[in-house]
């Protein structure tokens, strides 16, 4: 007689923690500091590696420009992670990266910068090349959803510019870059959903407000910034059908930092105490949260945001707080939600 061996009986509740384990969504990120979370290395602190040191940050959150969450933080939340995944830089070559991985760097863009980072397209590149060595399964990409936030450092060449037809030709390259590597993404590497943040008002950071006493806006950054939104999305257009969101950080920043008379929302235009001036303030203008000097004396003050979350919108002069990206991305949530079906 043949003995016939059956199988273990597998329960419901077998097969619902199999599939949450299994078809969680992997998230994969790409971009600057927005989303960075440990990209850059850590060195002797300097402007570029103030994220690694007090007051950013804690033990849990270090490596990132804020005083704890960034964009990406929020969204790995909402798809049952408890923060960002794994930073490309500090990946574990025996990791099997089971949920995403973090290819954005801060300072990087479209173009070449002069920090010689990665740009948008070497990170992409970073992350085929994952795929292609088997680090990354192609199963994962089945539950993937990529995160794009290009934040405006392209455009620090704009000082340097004499005429209105450069600056154009600068948006229209930095743009044309962003929609190519979305394309390429989906179509080419498989990532079923792609999250696509546009510019937030570059006018408003403070590095841009502390001229003003942090009192109003830069104009000419803000329409930089618009001009930018304006052809990122006619670039993205209908490409990707309901697979491409494009994230309107404009609008959610706008309705705190510099809300319209027309659409203002008065408990979001009332939530900070301080919509234009950071959290952590250099002492110099040229100078840099997290400075010191040689002895080692603190060369920047830092708002009590454990007192009063909602003191500054702003950590730095360029970087929400933590609170500042709760605000925002809770007004994107239940969109974004809704896109990624959770």
């Amino acid at each position: 007689m043949v003995r016939i061996l059956l199988p273990r009986l597998i329960t419901d509740h077998h097969l619902a923690n199999y599939l949450h384990l299994n078809q969680q969504r992997q998230m994969y990120v790409f971009g600057d500091s927005f989303a960075d979370t440990g990209n850059v290395p850590k060195s002797a602190l300097s402007r570029d590696s103030r994220q690694w040191y007090k007051p950013y940050g804690s033990a849990s959150t270090s490596g990132r420009f804020s005083n704890r969450f960034v964009q990406s933080d929020f969204i790995a939340t909402w798809l049952g992670h408890r923060g960002a995944p794994t930073a490309y830089r500090l990946r574990n070559k025996n990791s099997p990266c089971r949920f995403g991985m973090n290819f954005a760097v801060a300072g990087a863009g479209v173009l070449e910068v002069p920090q010689k980072v990665a740009k948008l397209s070497e990170q992409v590149d970073h992350f085929e090349e994952l795929i292609d060595d088997g680090t990354i399964r192609d199963w994962r990409l089945h539950f993937g959803v990529a995160l794009v936030a290009v934040s405006g450092n392209d455009y620090a060449r704009l000082a340097n510019m004499t005429s209105a037809n450069e600056t154009m030709a600068l948006i229209d390259e930095v743009t044309t870059g962003i929609a190519h590597e979305v394309r390429r993404l989906h179509q080419d590497i498989g990532v079923p959903k792609i999250l696509v943040n546009n510019l937030h008002p570059l006018g408003c950071t403070p590095f841009r407000t502390r001229p003003s006493n942090y009192t109003r806006c830069d104009d000419v950054a803000n329409a930089v910034a618009s001009t930018h939104n304006k052809l990122l999305t006619e670039k993205l257009g209908g490409f990707g059908g309901d697979d491409v969101m494009l994230l309107d950080l404009n609008a959610a920043f706008s309705n705190v930092v510099q809300p319209s008379p027309s659409k203002s929302d008065e408990d979001l235009e009332k939530t900070f105490k301080n919509k234009l001036r950071p959290g952590c303030e250099s002492f110099d203008p040229e100078g840099y949260c997290g400075q010191e000097d040689g002895d080692g004396n603190p060369q920047y003050s830092v708002t009590n945001l454990n007192e009063d979350v909602f003191g500054n919108f702003y950590w730095d002069d360029v970087h929400p707080a933590h609170t500042g990206w709760y605000v925002v991305m809770m007004q994107l949530q239940k969109d974004i939600k809704a896109f990624l079906h959770i």
